[in-house]
């Protein structure tokens, strides 16, 4: 019982600013996607911290982020969604 609540406790992570450089540069020239800074602090975020529901919580920070810049929430879940299978390898390079 105590490792599941370790696994799913969300520890803080400080990620240095040439990491947002190397994923921005890795995801252009992989994917030929470009992605804003906000969206790819919470990708990073989630891809350093161990966690059992992380990639959900990425998911839904997502939605919440482009819906706030004005798409519709039917489109930000898509985009999120495809956003996260790059991200975290389920989507093989084009």
């Amino acid at each position: 019982m105590n490792e599941s609540l370790e696994e799913t406790y969300i520890e803080p992570v400080v990620i240095p600013n040439f990491i947002y450089k190397i994923w921005k540069e890795r995801l252009k020239e992989n994917y030929n996607i470009e992605i804003s800074k906000d969206i790819l602090e919470v990708l990073i975020k989630t891809y350093y911290v161990r966690s059992t529901w992380k990639w959900q919580r990425a998911y839904k920070n997502i939605v919440n982020i482009l819906v706030s810049k004005g798409i519709s929430l039917k489109d930000s879940k898509s985009i999120a969604k495809r956003i996260i299978k790059i991200f975290d390898g389920s989507i093989l390079r084009e």
